[in-house]
């Protein structure tokens, strides 16, 4: 159980094993999430963020509940320690990256106030002319777009370092987002990979249907996409990130106790 066994091929393969083995212990928990992720999206606005913040919670939790053979529920349905724990490794993740995605835009306006300064003296920042003038020029443009595409290399960097917290937190049975961060030592790239791959479907076909569709149709599109994040992509990276995790080096693994 060395390097080899946490390769991006065995690791997805876990994922993809994963989703039947998962689903089928946790399908009532999924359903349950996927009704109030589409209810947030019927109500719009905040309601999609409060309820994916719970749906994730209930299914997340269900979901490494089950990876660590913990107790099921009701086919997984159940609001127990580990979706408690889910909904605190959240909350803590949303605020490491709120202040990560503000100082970061904060660079970003830094770098191109001082590229547009440096291509047009006398520029004048309230002119929304004069900042299309000064970062026109193919250097300027060029020099601008790289500190956004580093700024998003960053968050996908952060984002794989402390993908592992959510299982560290349900194995060990406490609160582990910081302390996590050691676990993805040398997989950051592994787990970039795998990110892109399991959550790429999902988000192309809600992003599509909300953009080519209106009304009935678009909702429709919606919910086929929530569907196939909670039934597929999230088994498909719990259990890649639990492989990853008991593959962690010098890791003595604690399973959860019966609660």
């Amino acid at each position: 159980m060395g390097e080899a066994s946490v390769a991006i091929g065995a690791t997805a393969r876990a994922g993809i094993d994963g989703v039947g083995r998962l689903t089928s212990r946790t399908w009532a928990a999924l359903a349950v999430s996927c009704l109030i992720g589409l209810v947030g999206r019927y109500l719009g606005g905040a309601w999609i963020l409060l309820a994916d913040f719970l749906a994730a919670a209930l299914a997340y939790g269900a979901l490494y509940r089950a990876a660590f053979d913990g107790p099921a529920g009701l086919v997984g349905l159940r609001w127990g320690r580990e979706e408690a724990l889910m909904a605190g490794v959240q909350l803590l993740l949303g605020l490491v990256f709120l202040v990560v995605i503000t100082v970061l835009l904060v660079v970003v306006g830094a770098v191109a106030l001082g590229v547009a300064r440096a291509a047009a003296p006398g520029f004048d920042a309230t002119s929304a002319e004069a900042w299309r003038a000064a970062l026109s020029g193919p250097l300027a443009a060029f020099v601008t777009a790289l500190a956004p595409l580093a700024s998003l290399a960053v968050l996908a960097w952060l984002a794989a370092r402390l993908a592992l917290a959510p299982a560290a937190s349900i194995a060990e049975g406490r609160l582990r987002v910081f302390s996590a961060f050691d676990l993805t030592k040398g997989r950051a790239g592994l787990l970039v990979v795998l990110g892109f791959v399991f959550y790429l479907p999902s988000v192309l076909i809600a992003a599509s249907g909300k953009a080519a569709f209106d009304g009935g149709v678009a909702f429709l599109v919606q919910a086929a996409a929530v569907g196939l994040y909670y039934f597929c992509v999230a088994p498909a990276w719990t259990a890649a990130c639990v492989h990853v995790y008991r593959h962690a080096p010098s890791l003595a693994v604690a399973q959860p106790s019966e609660a």
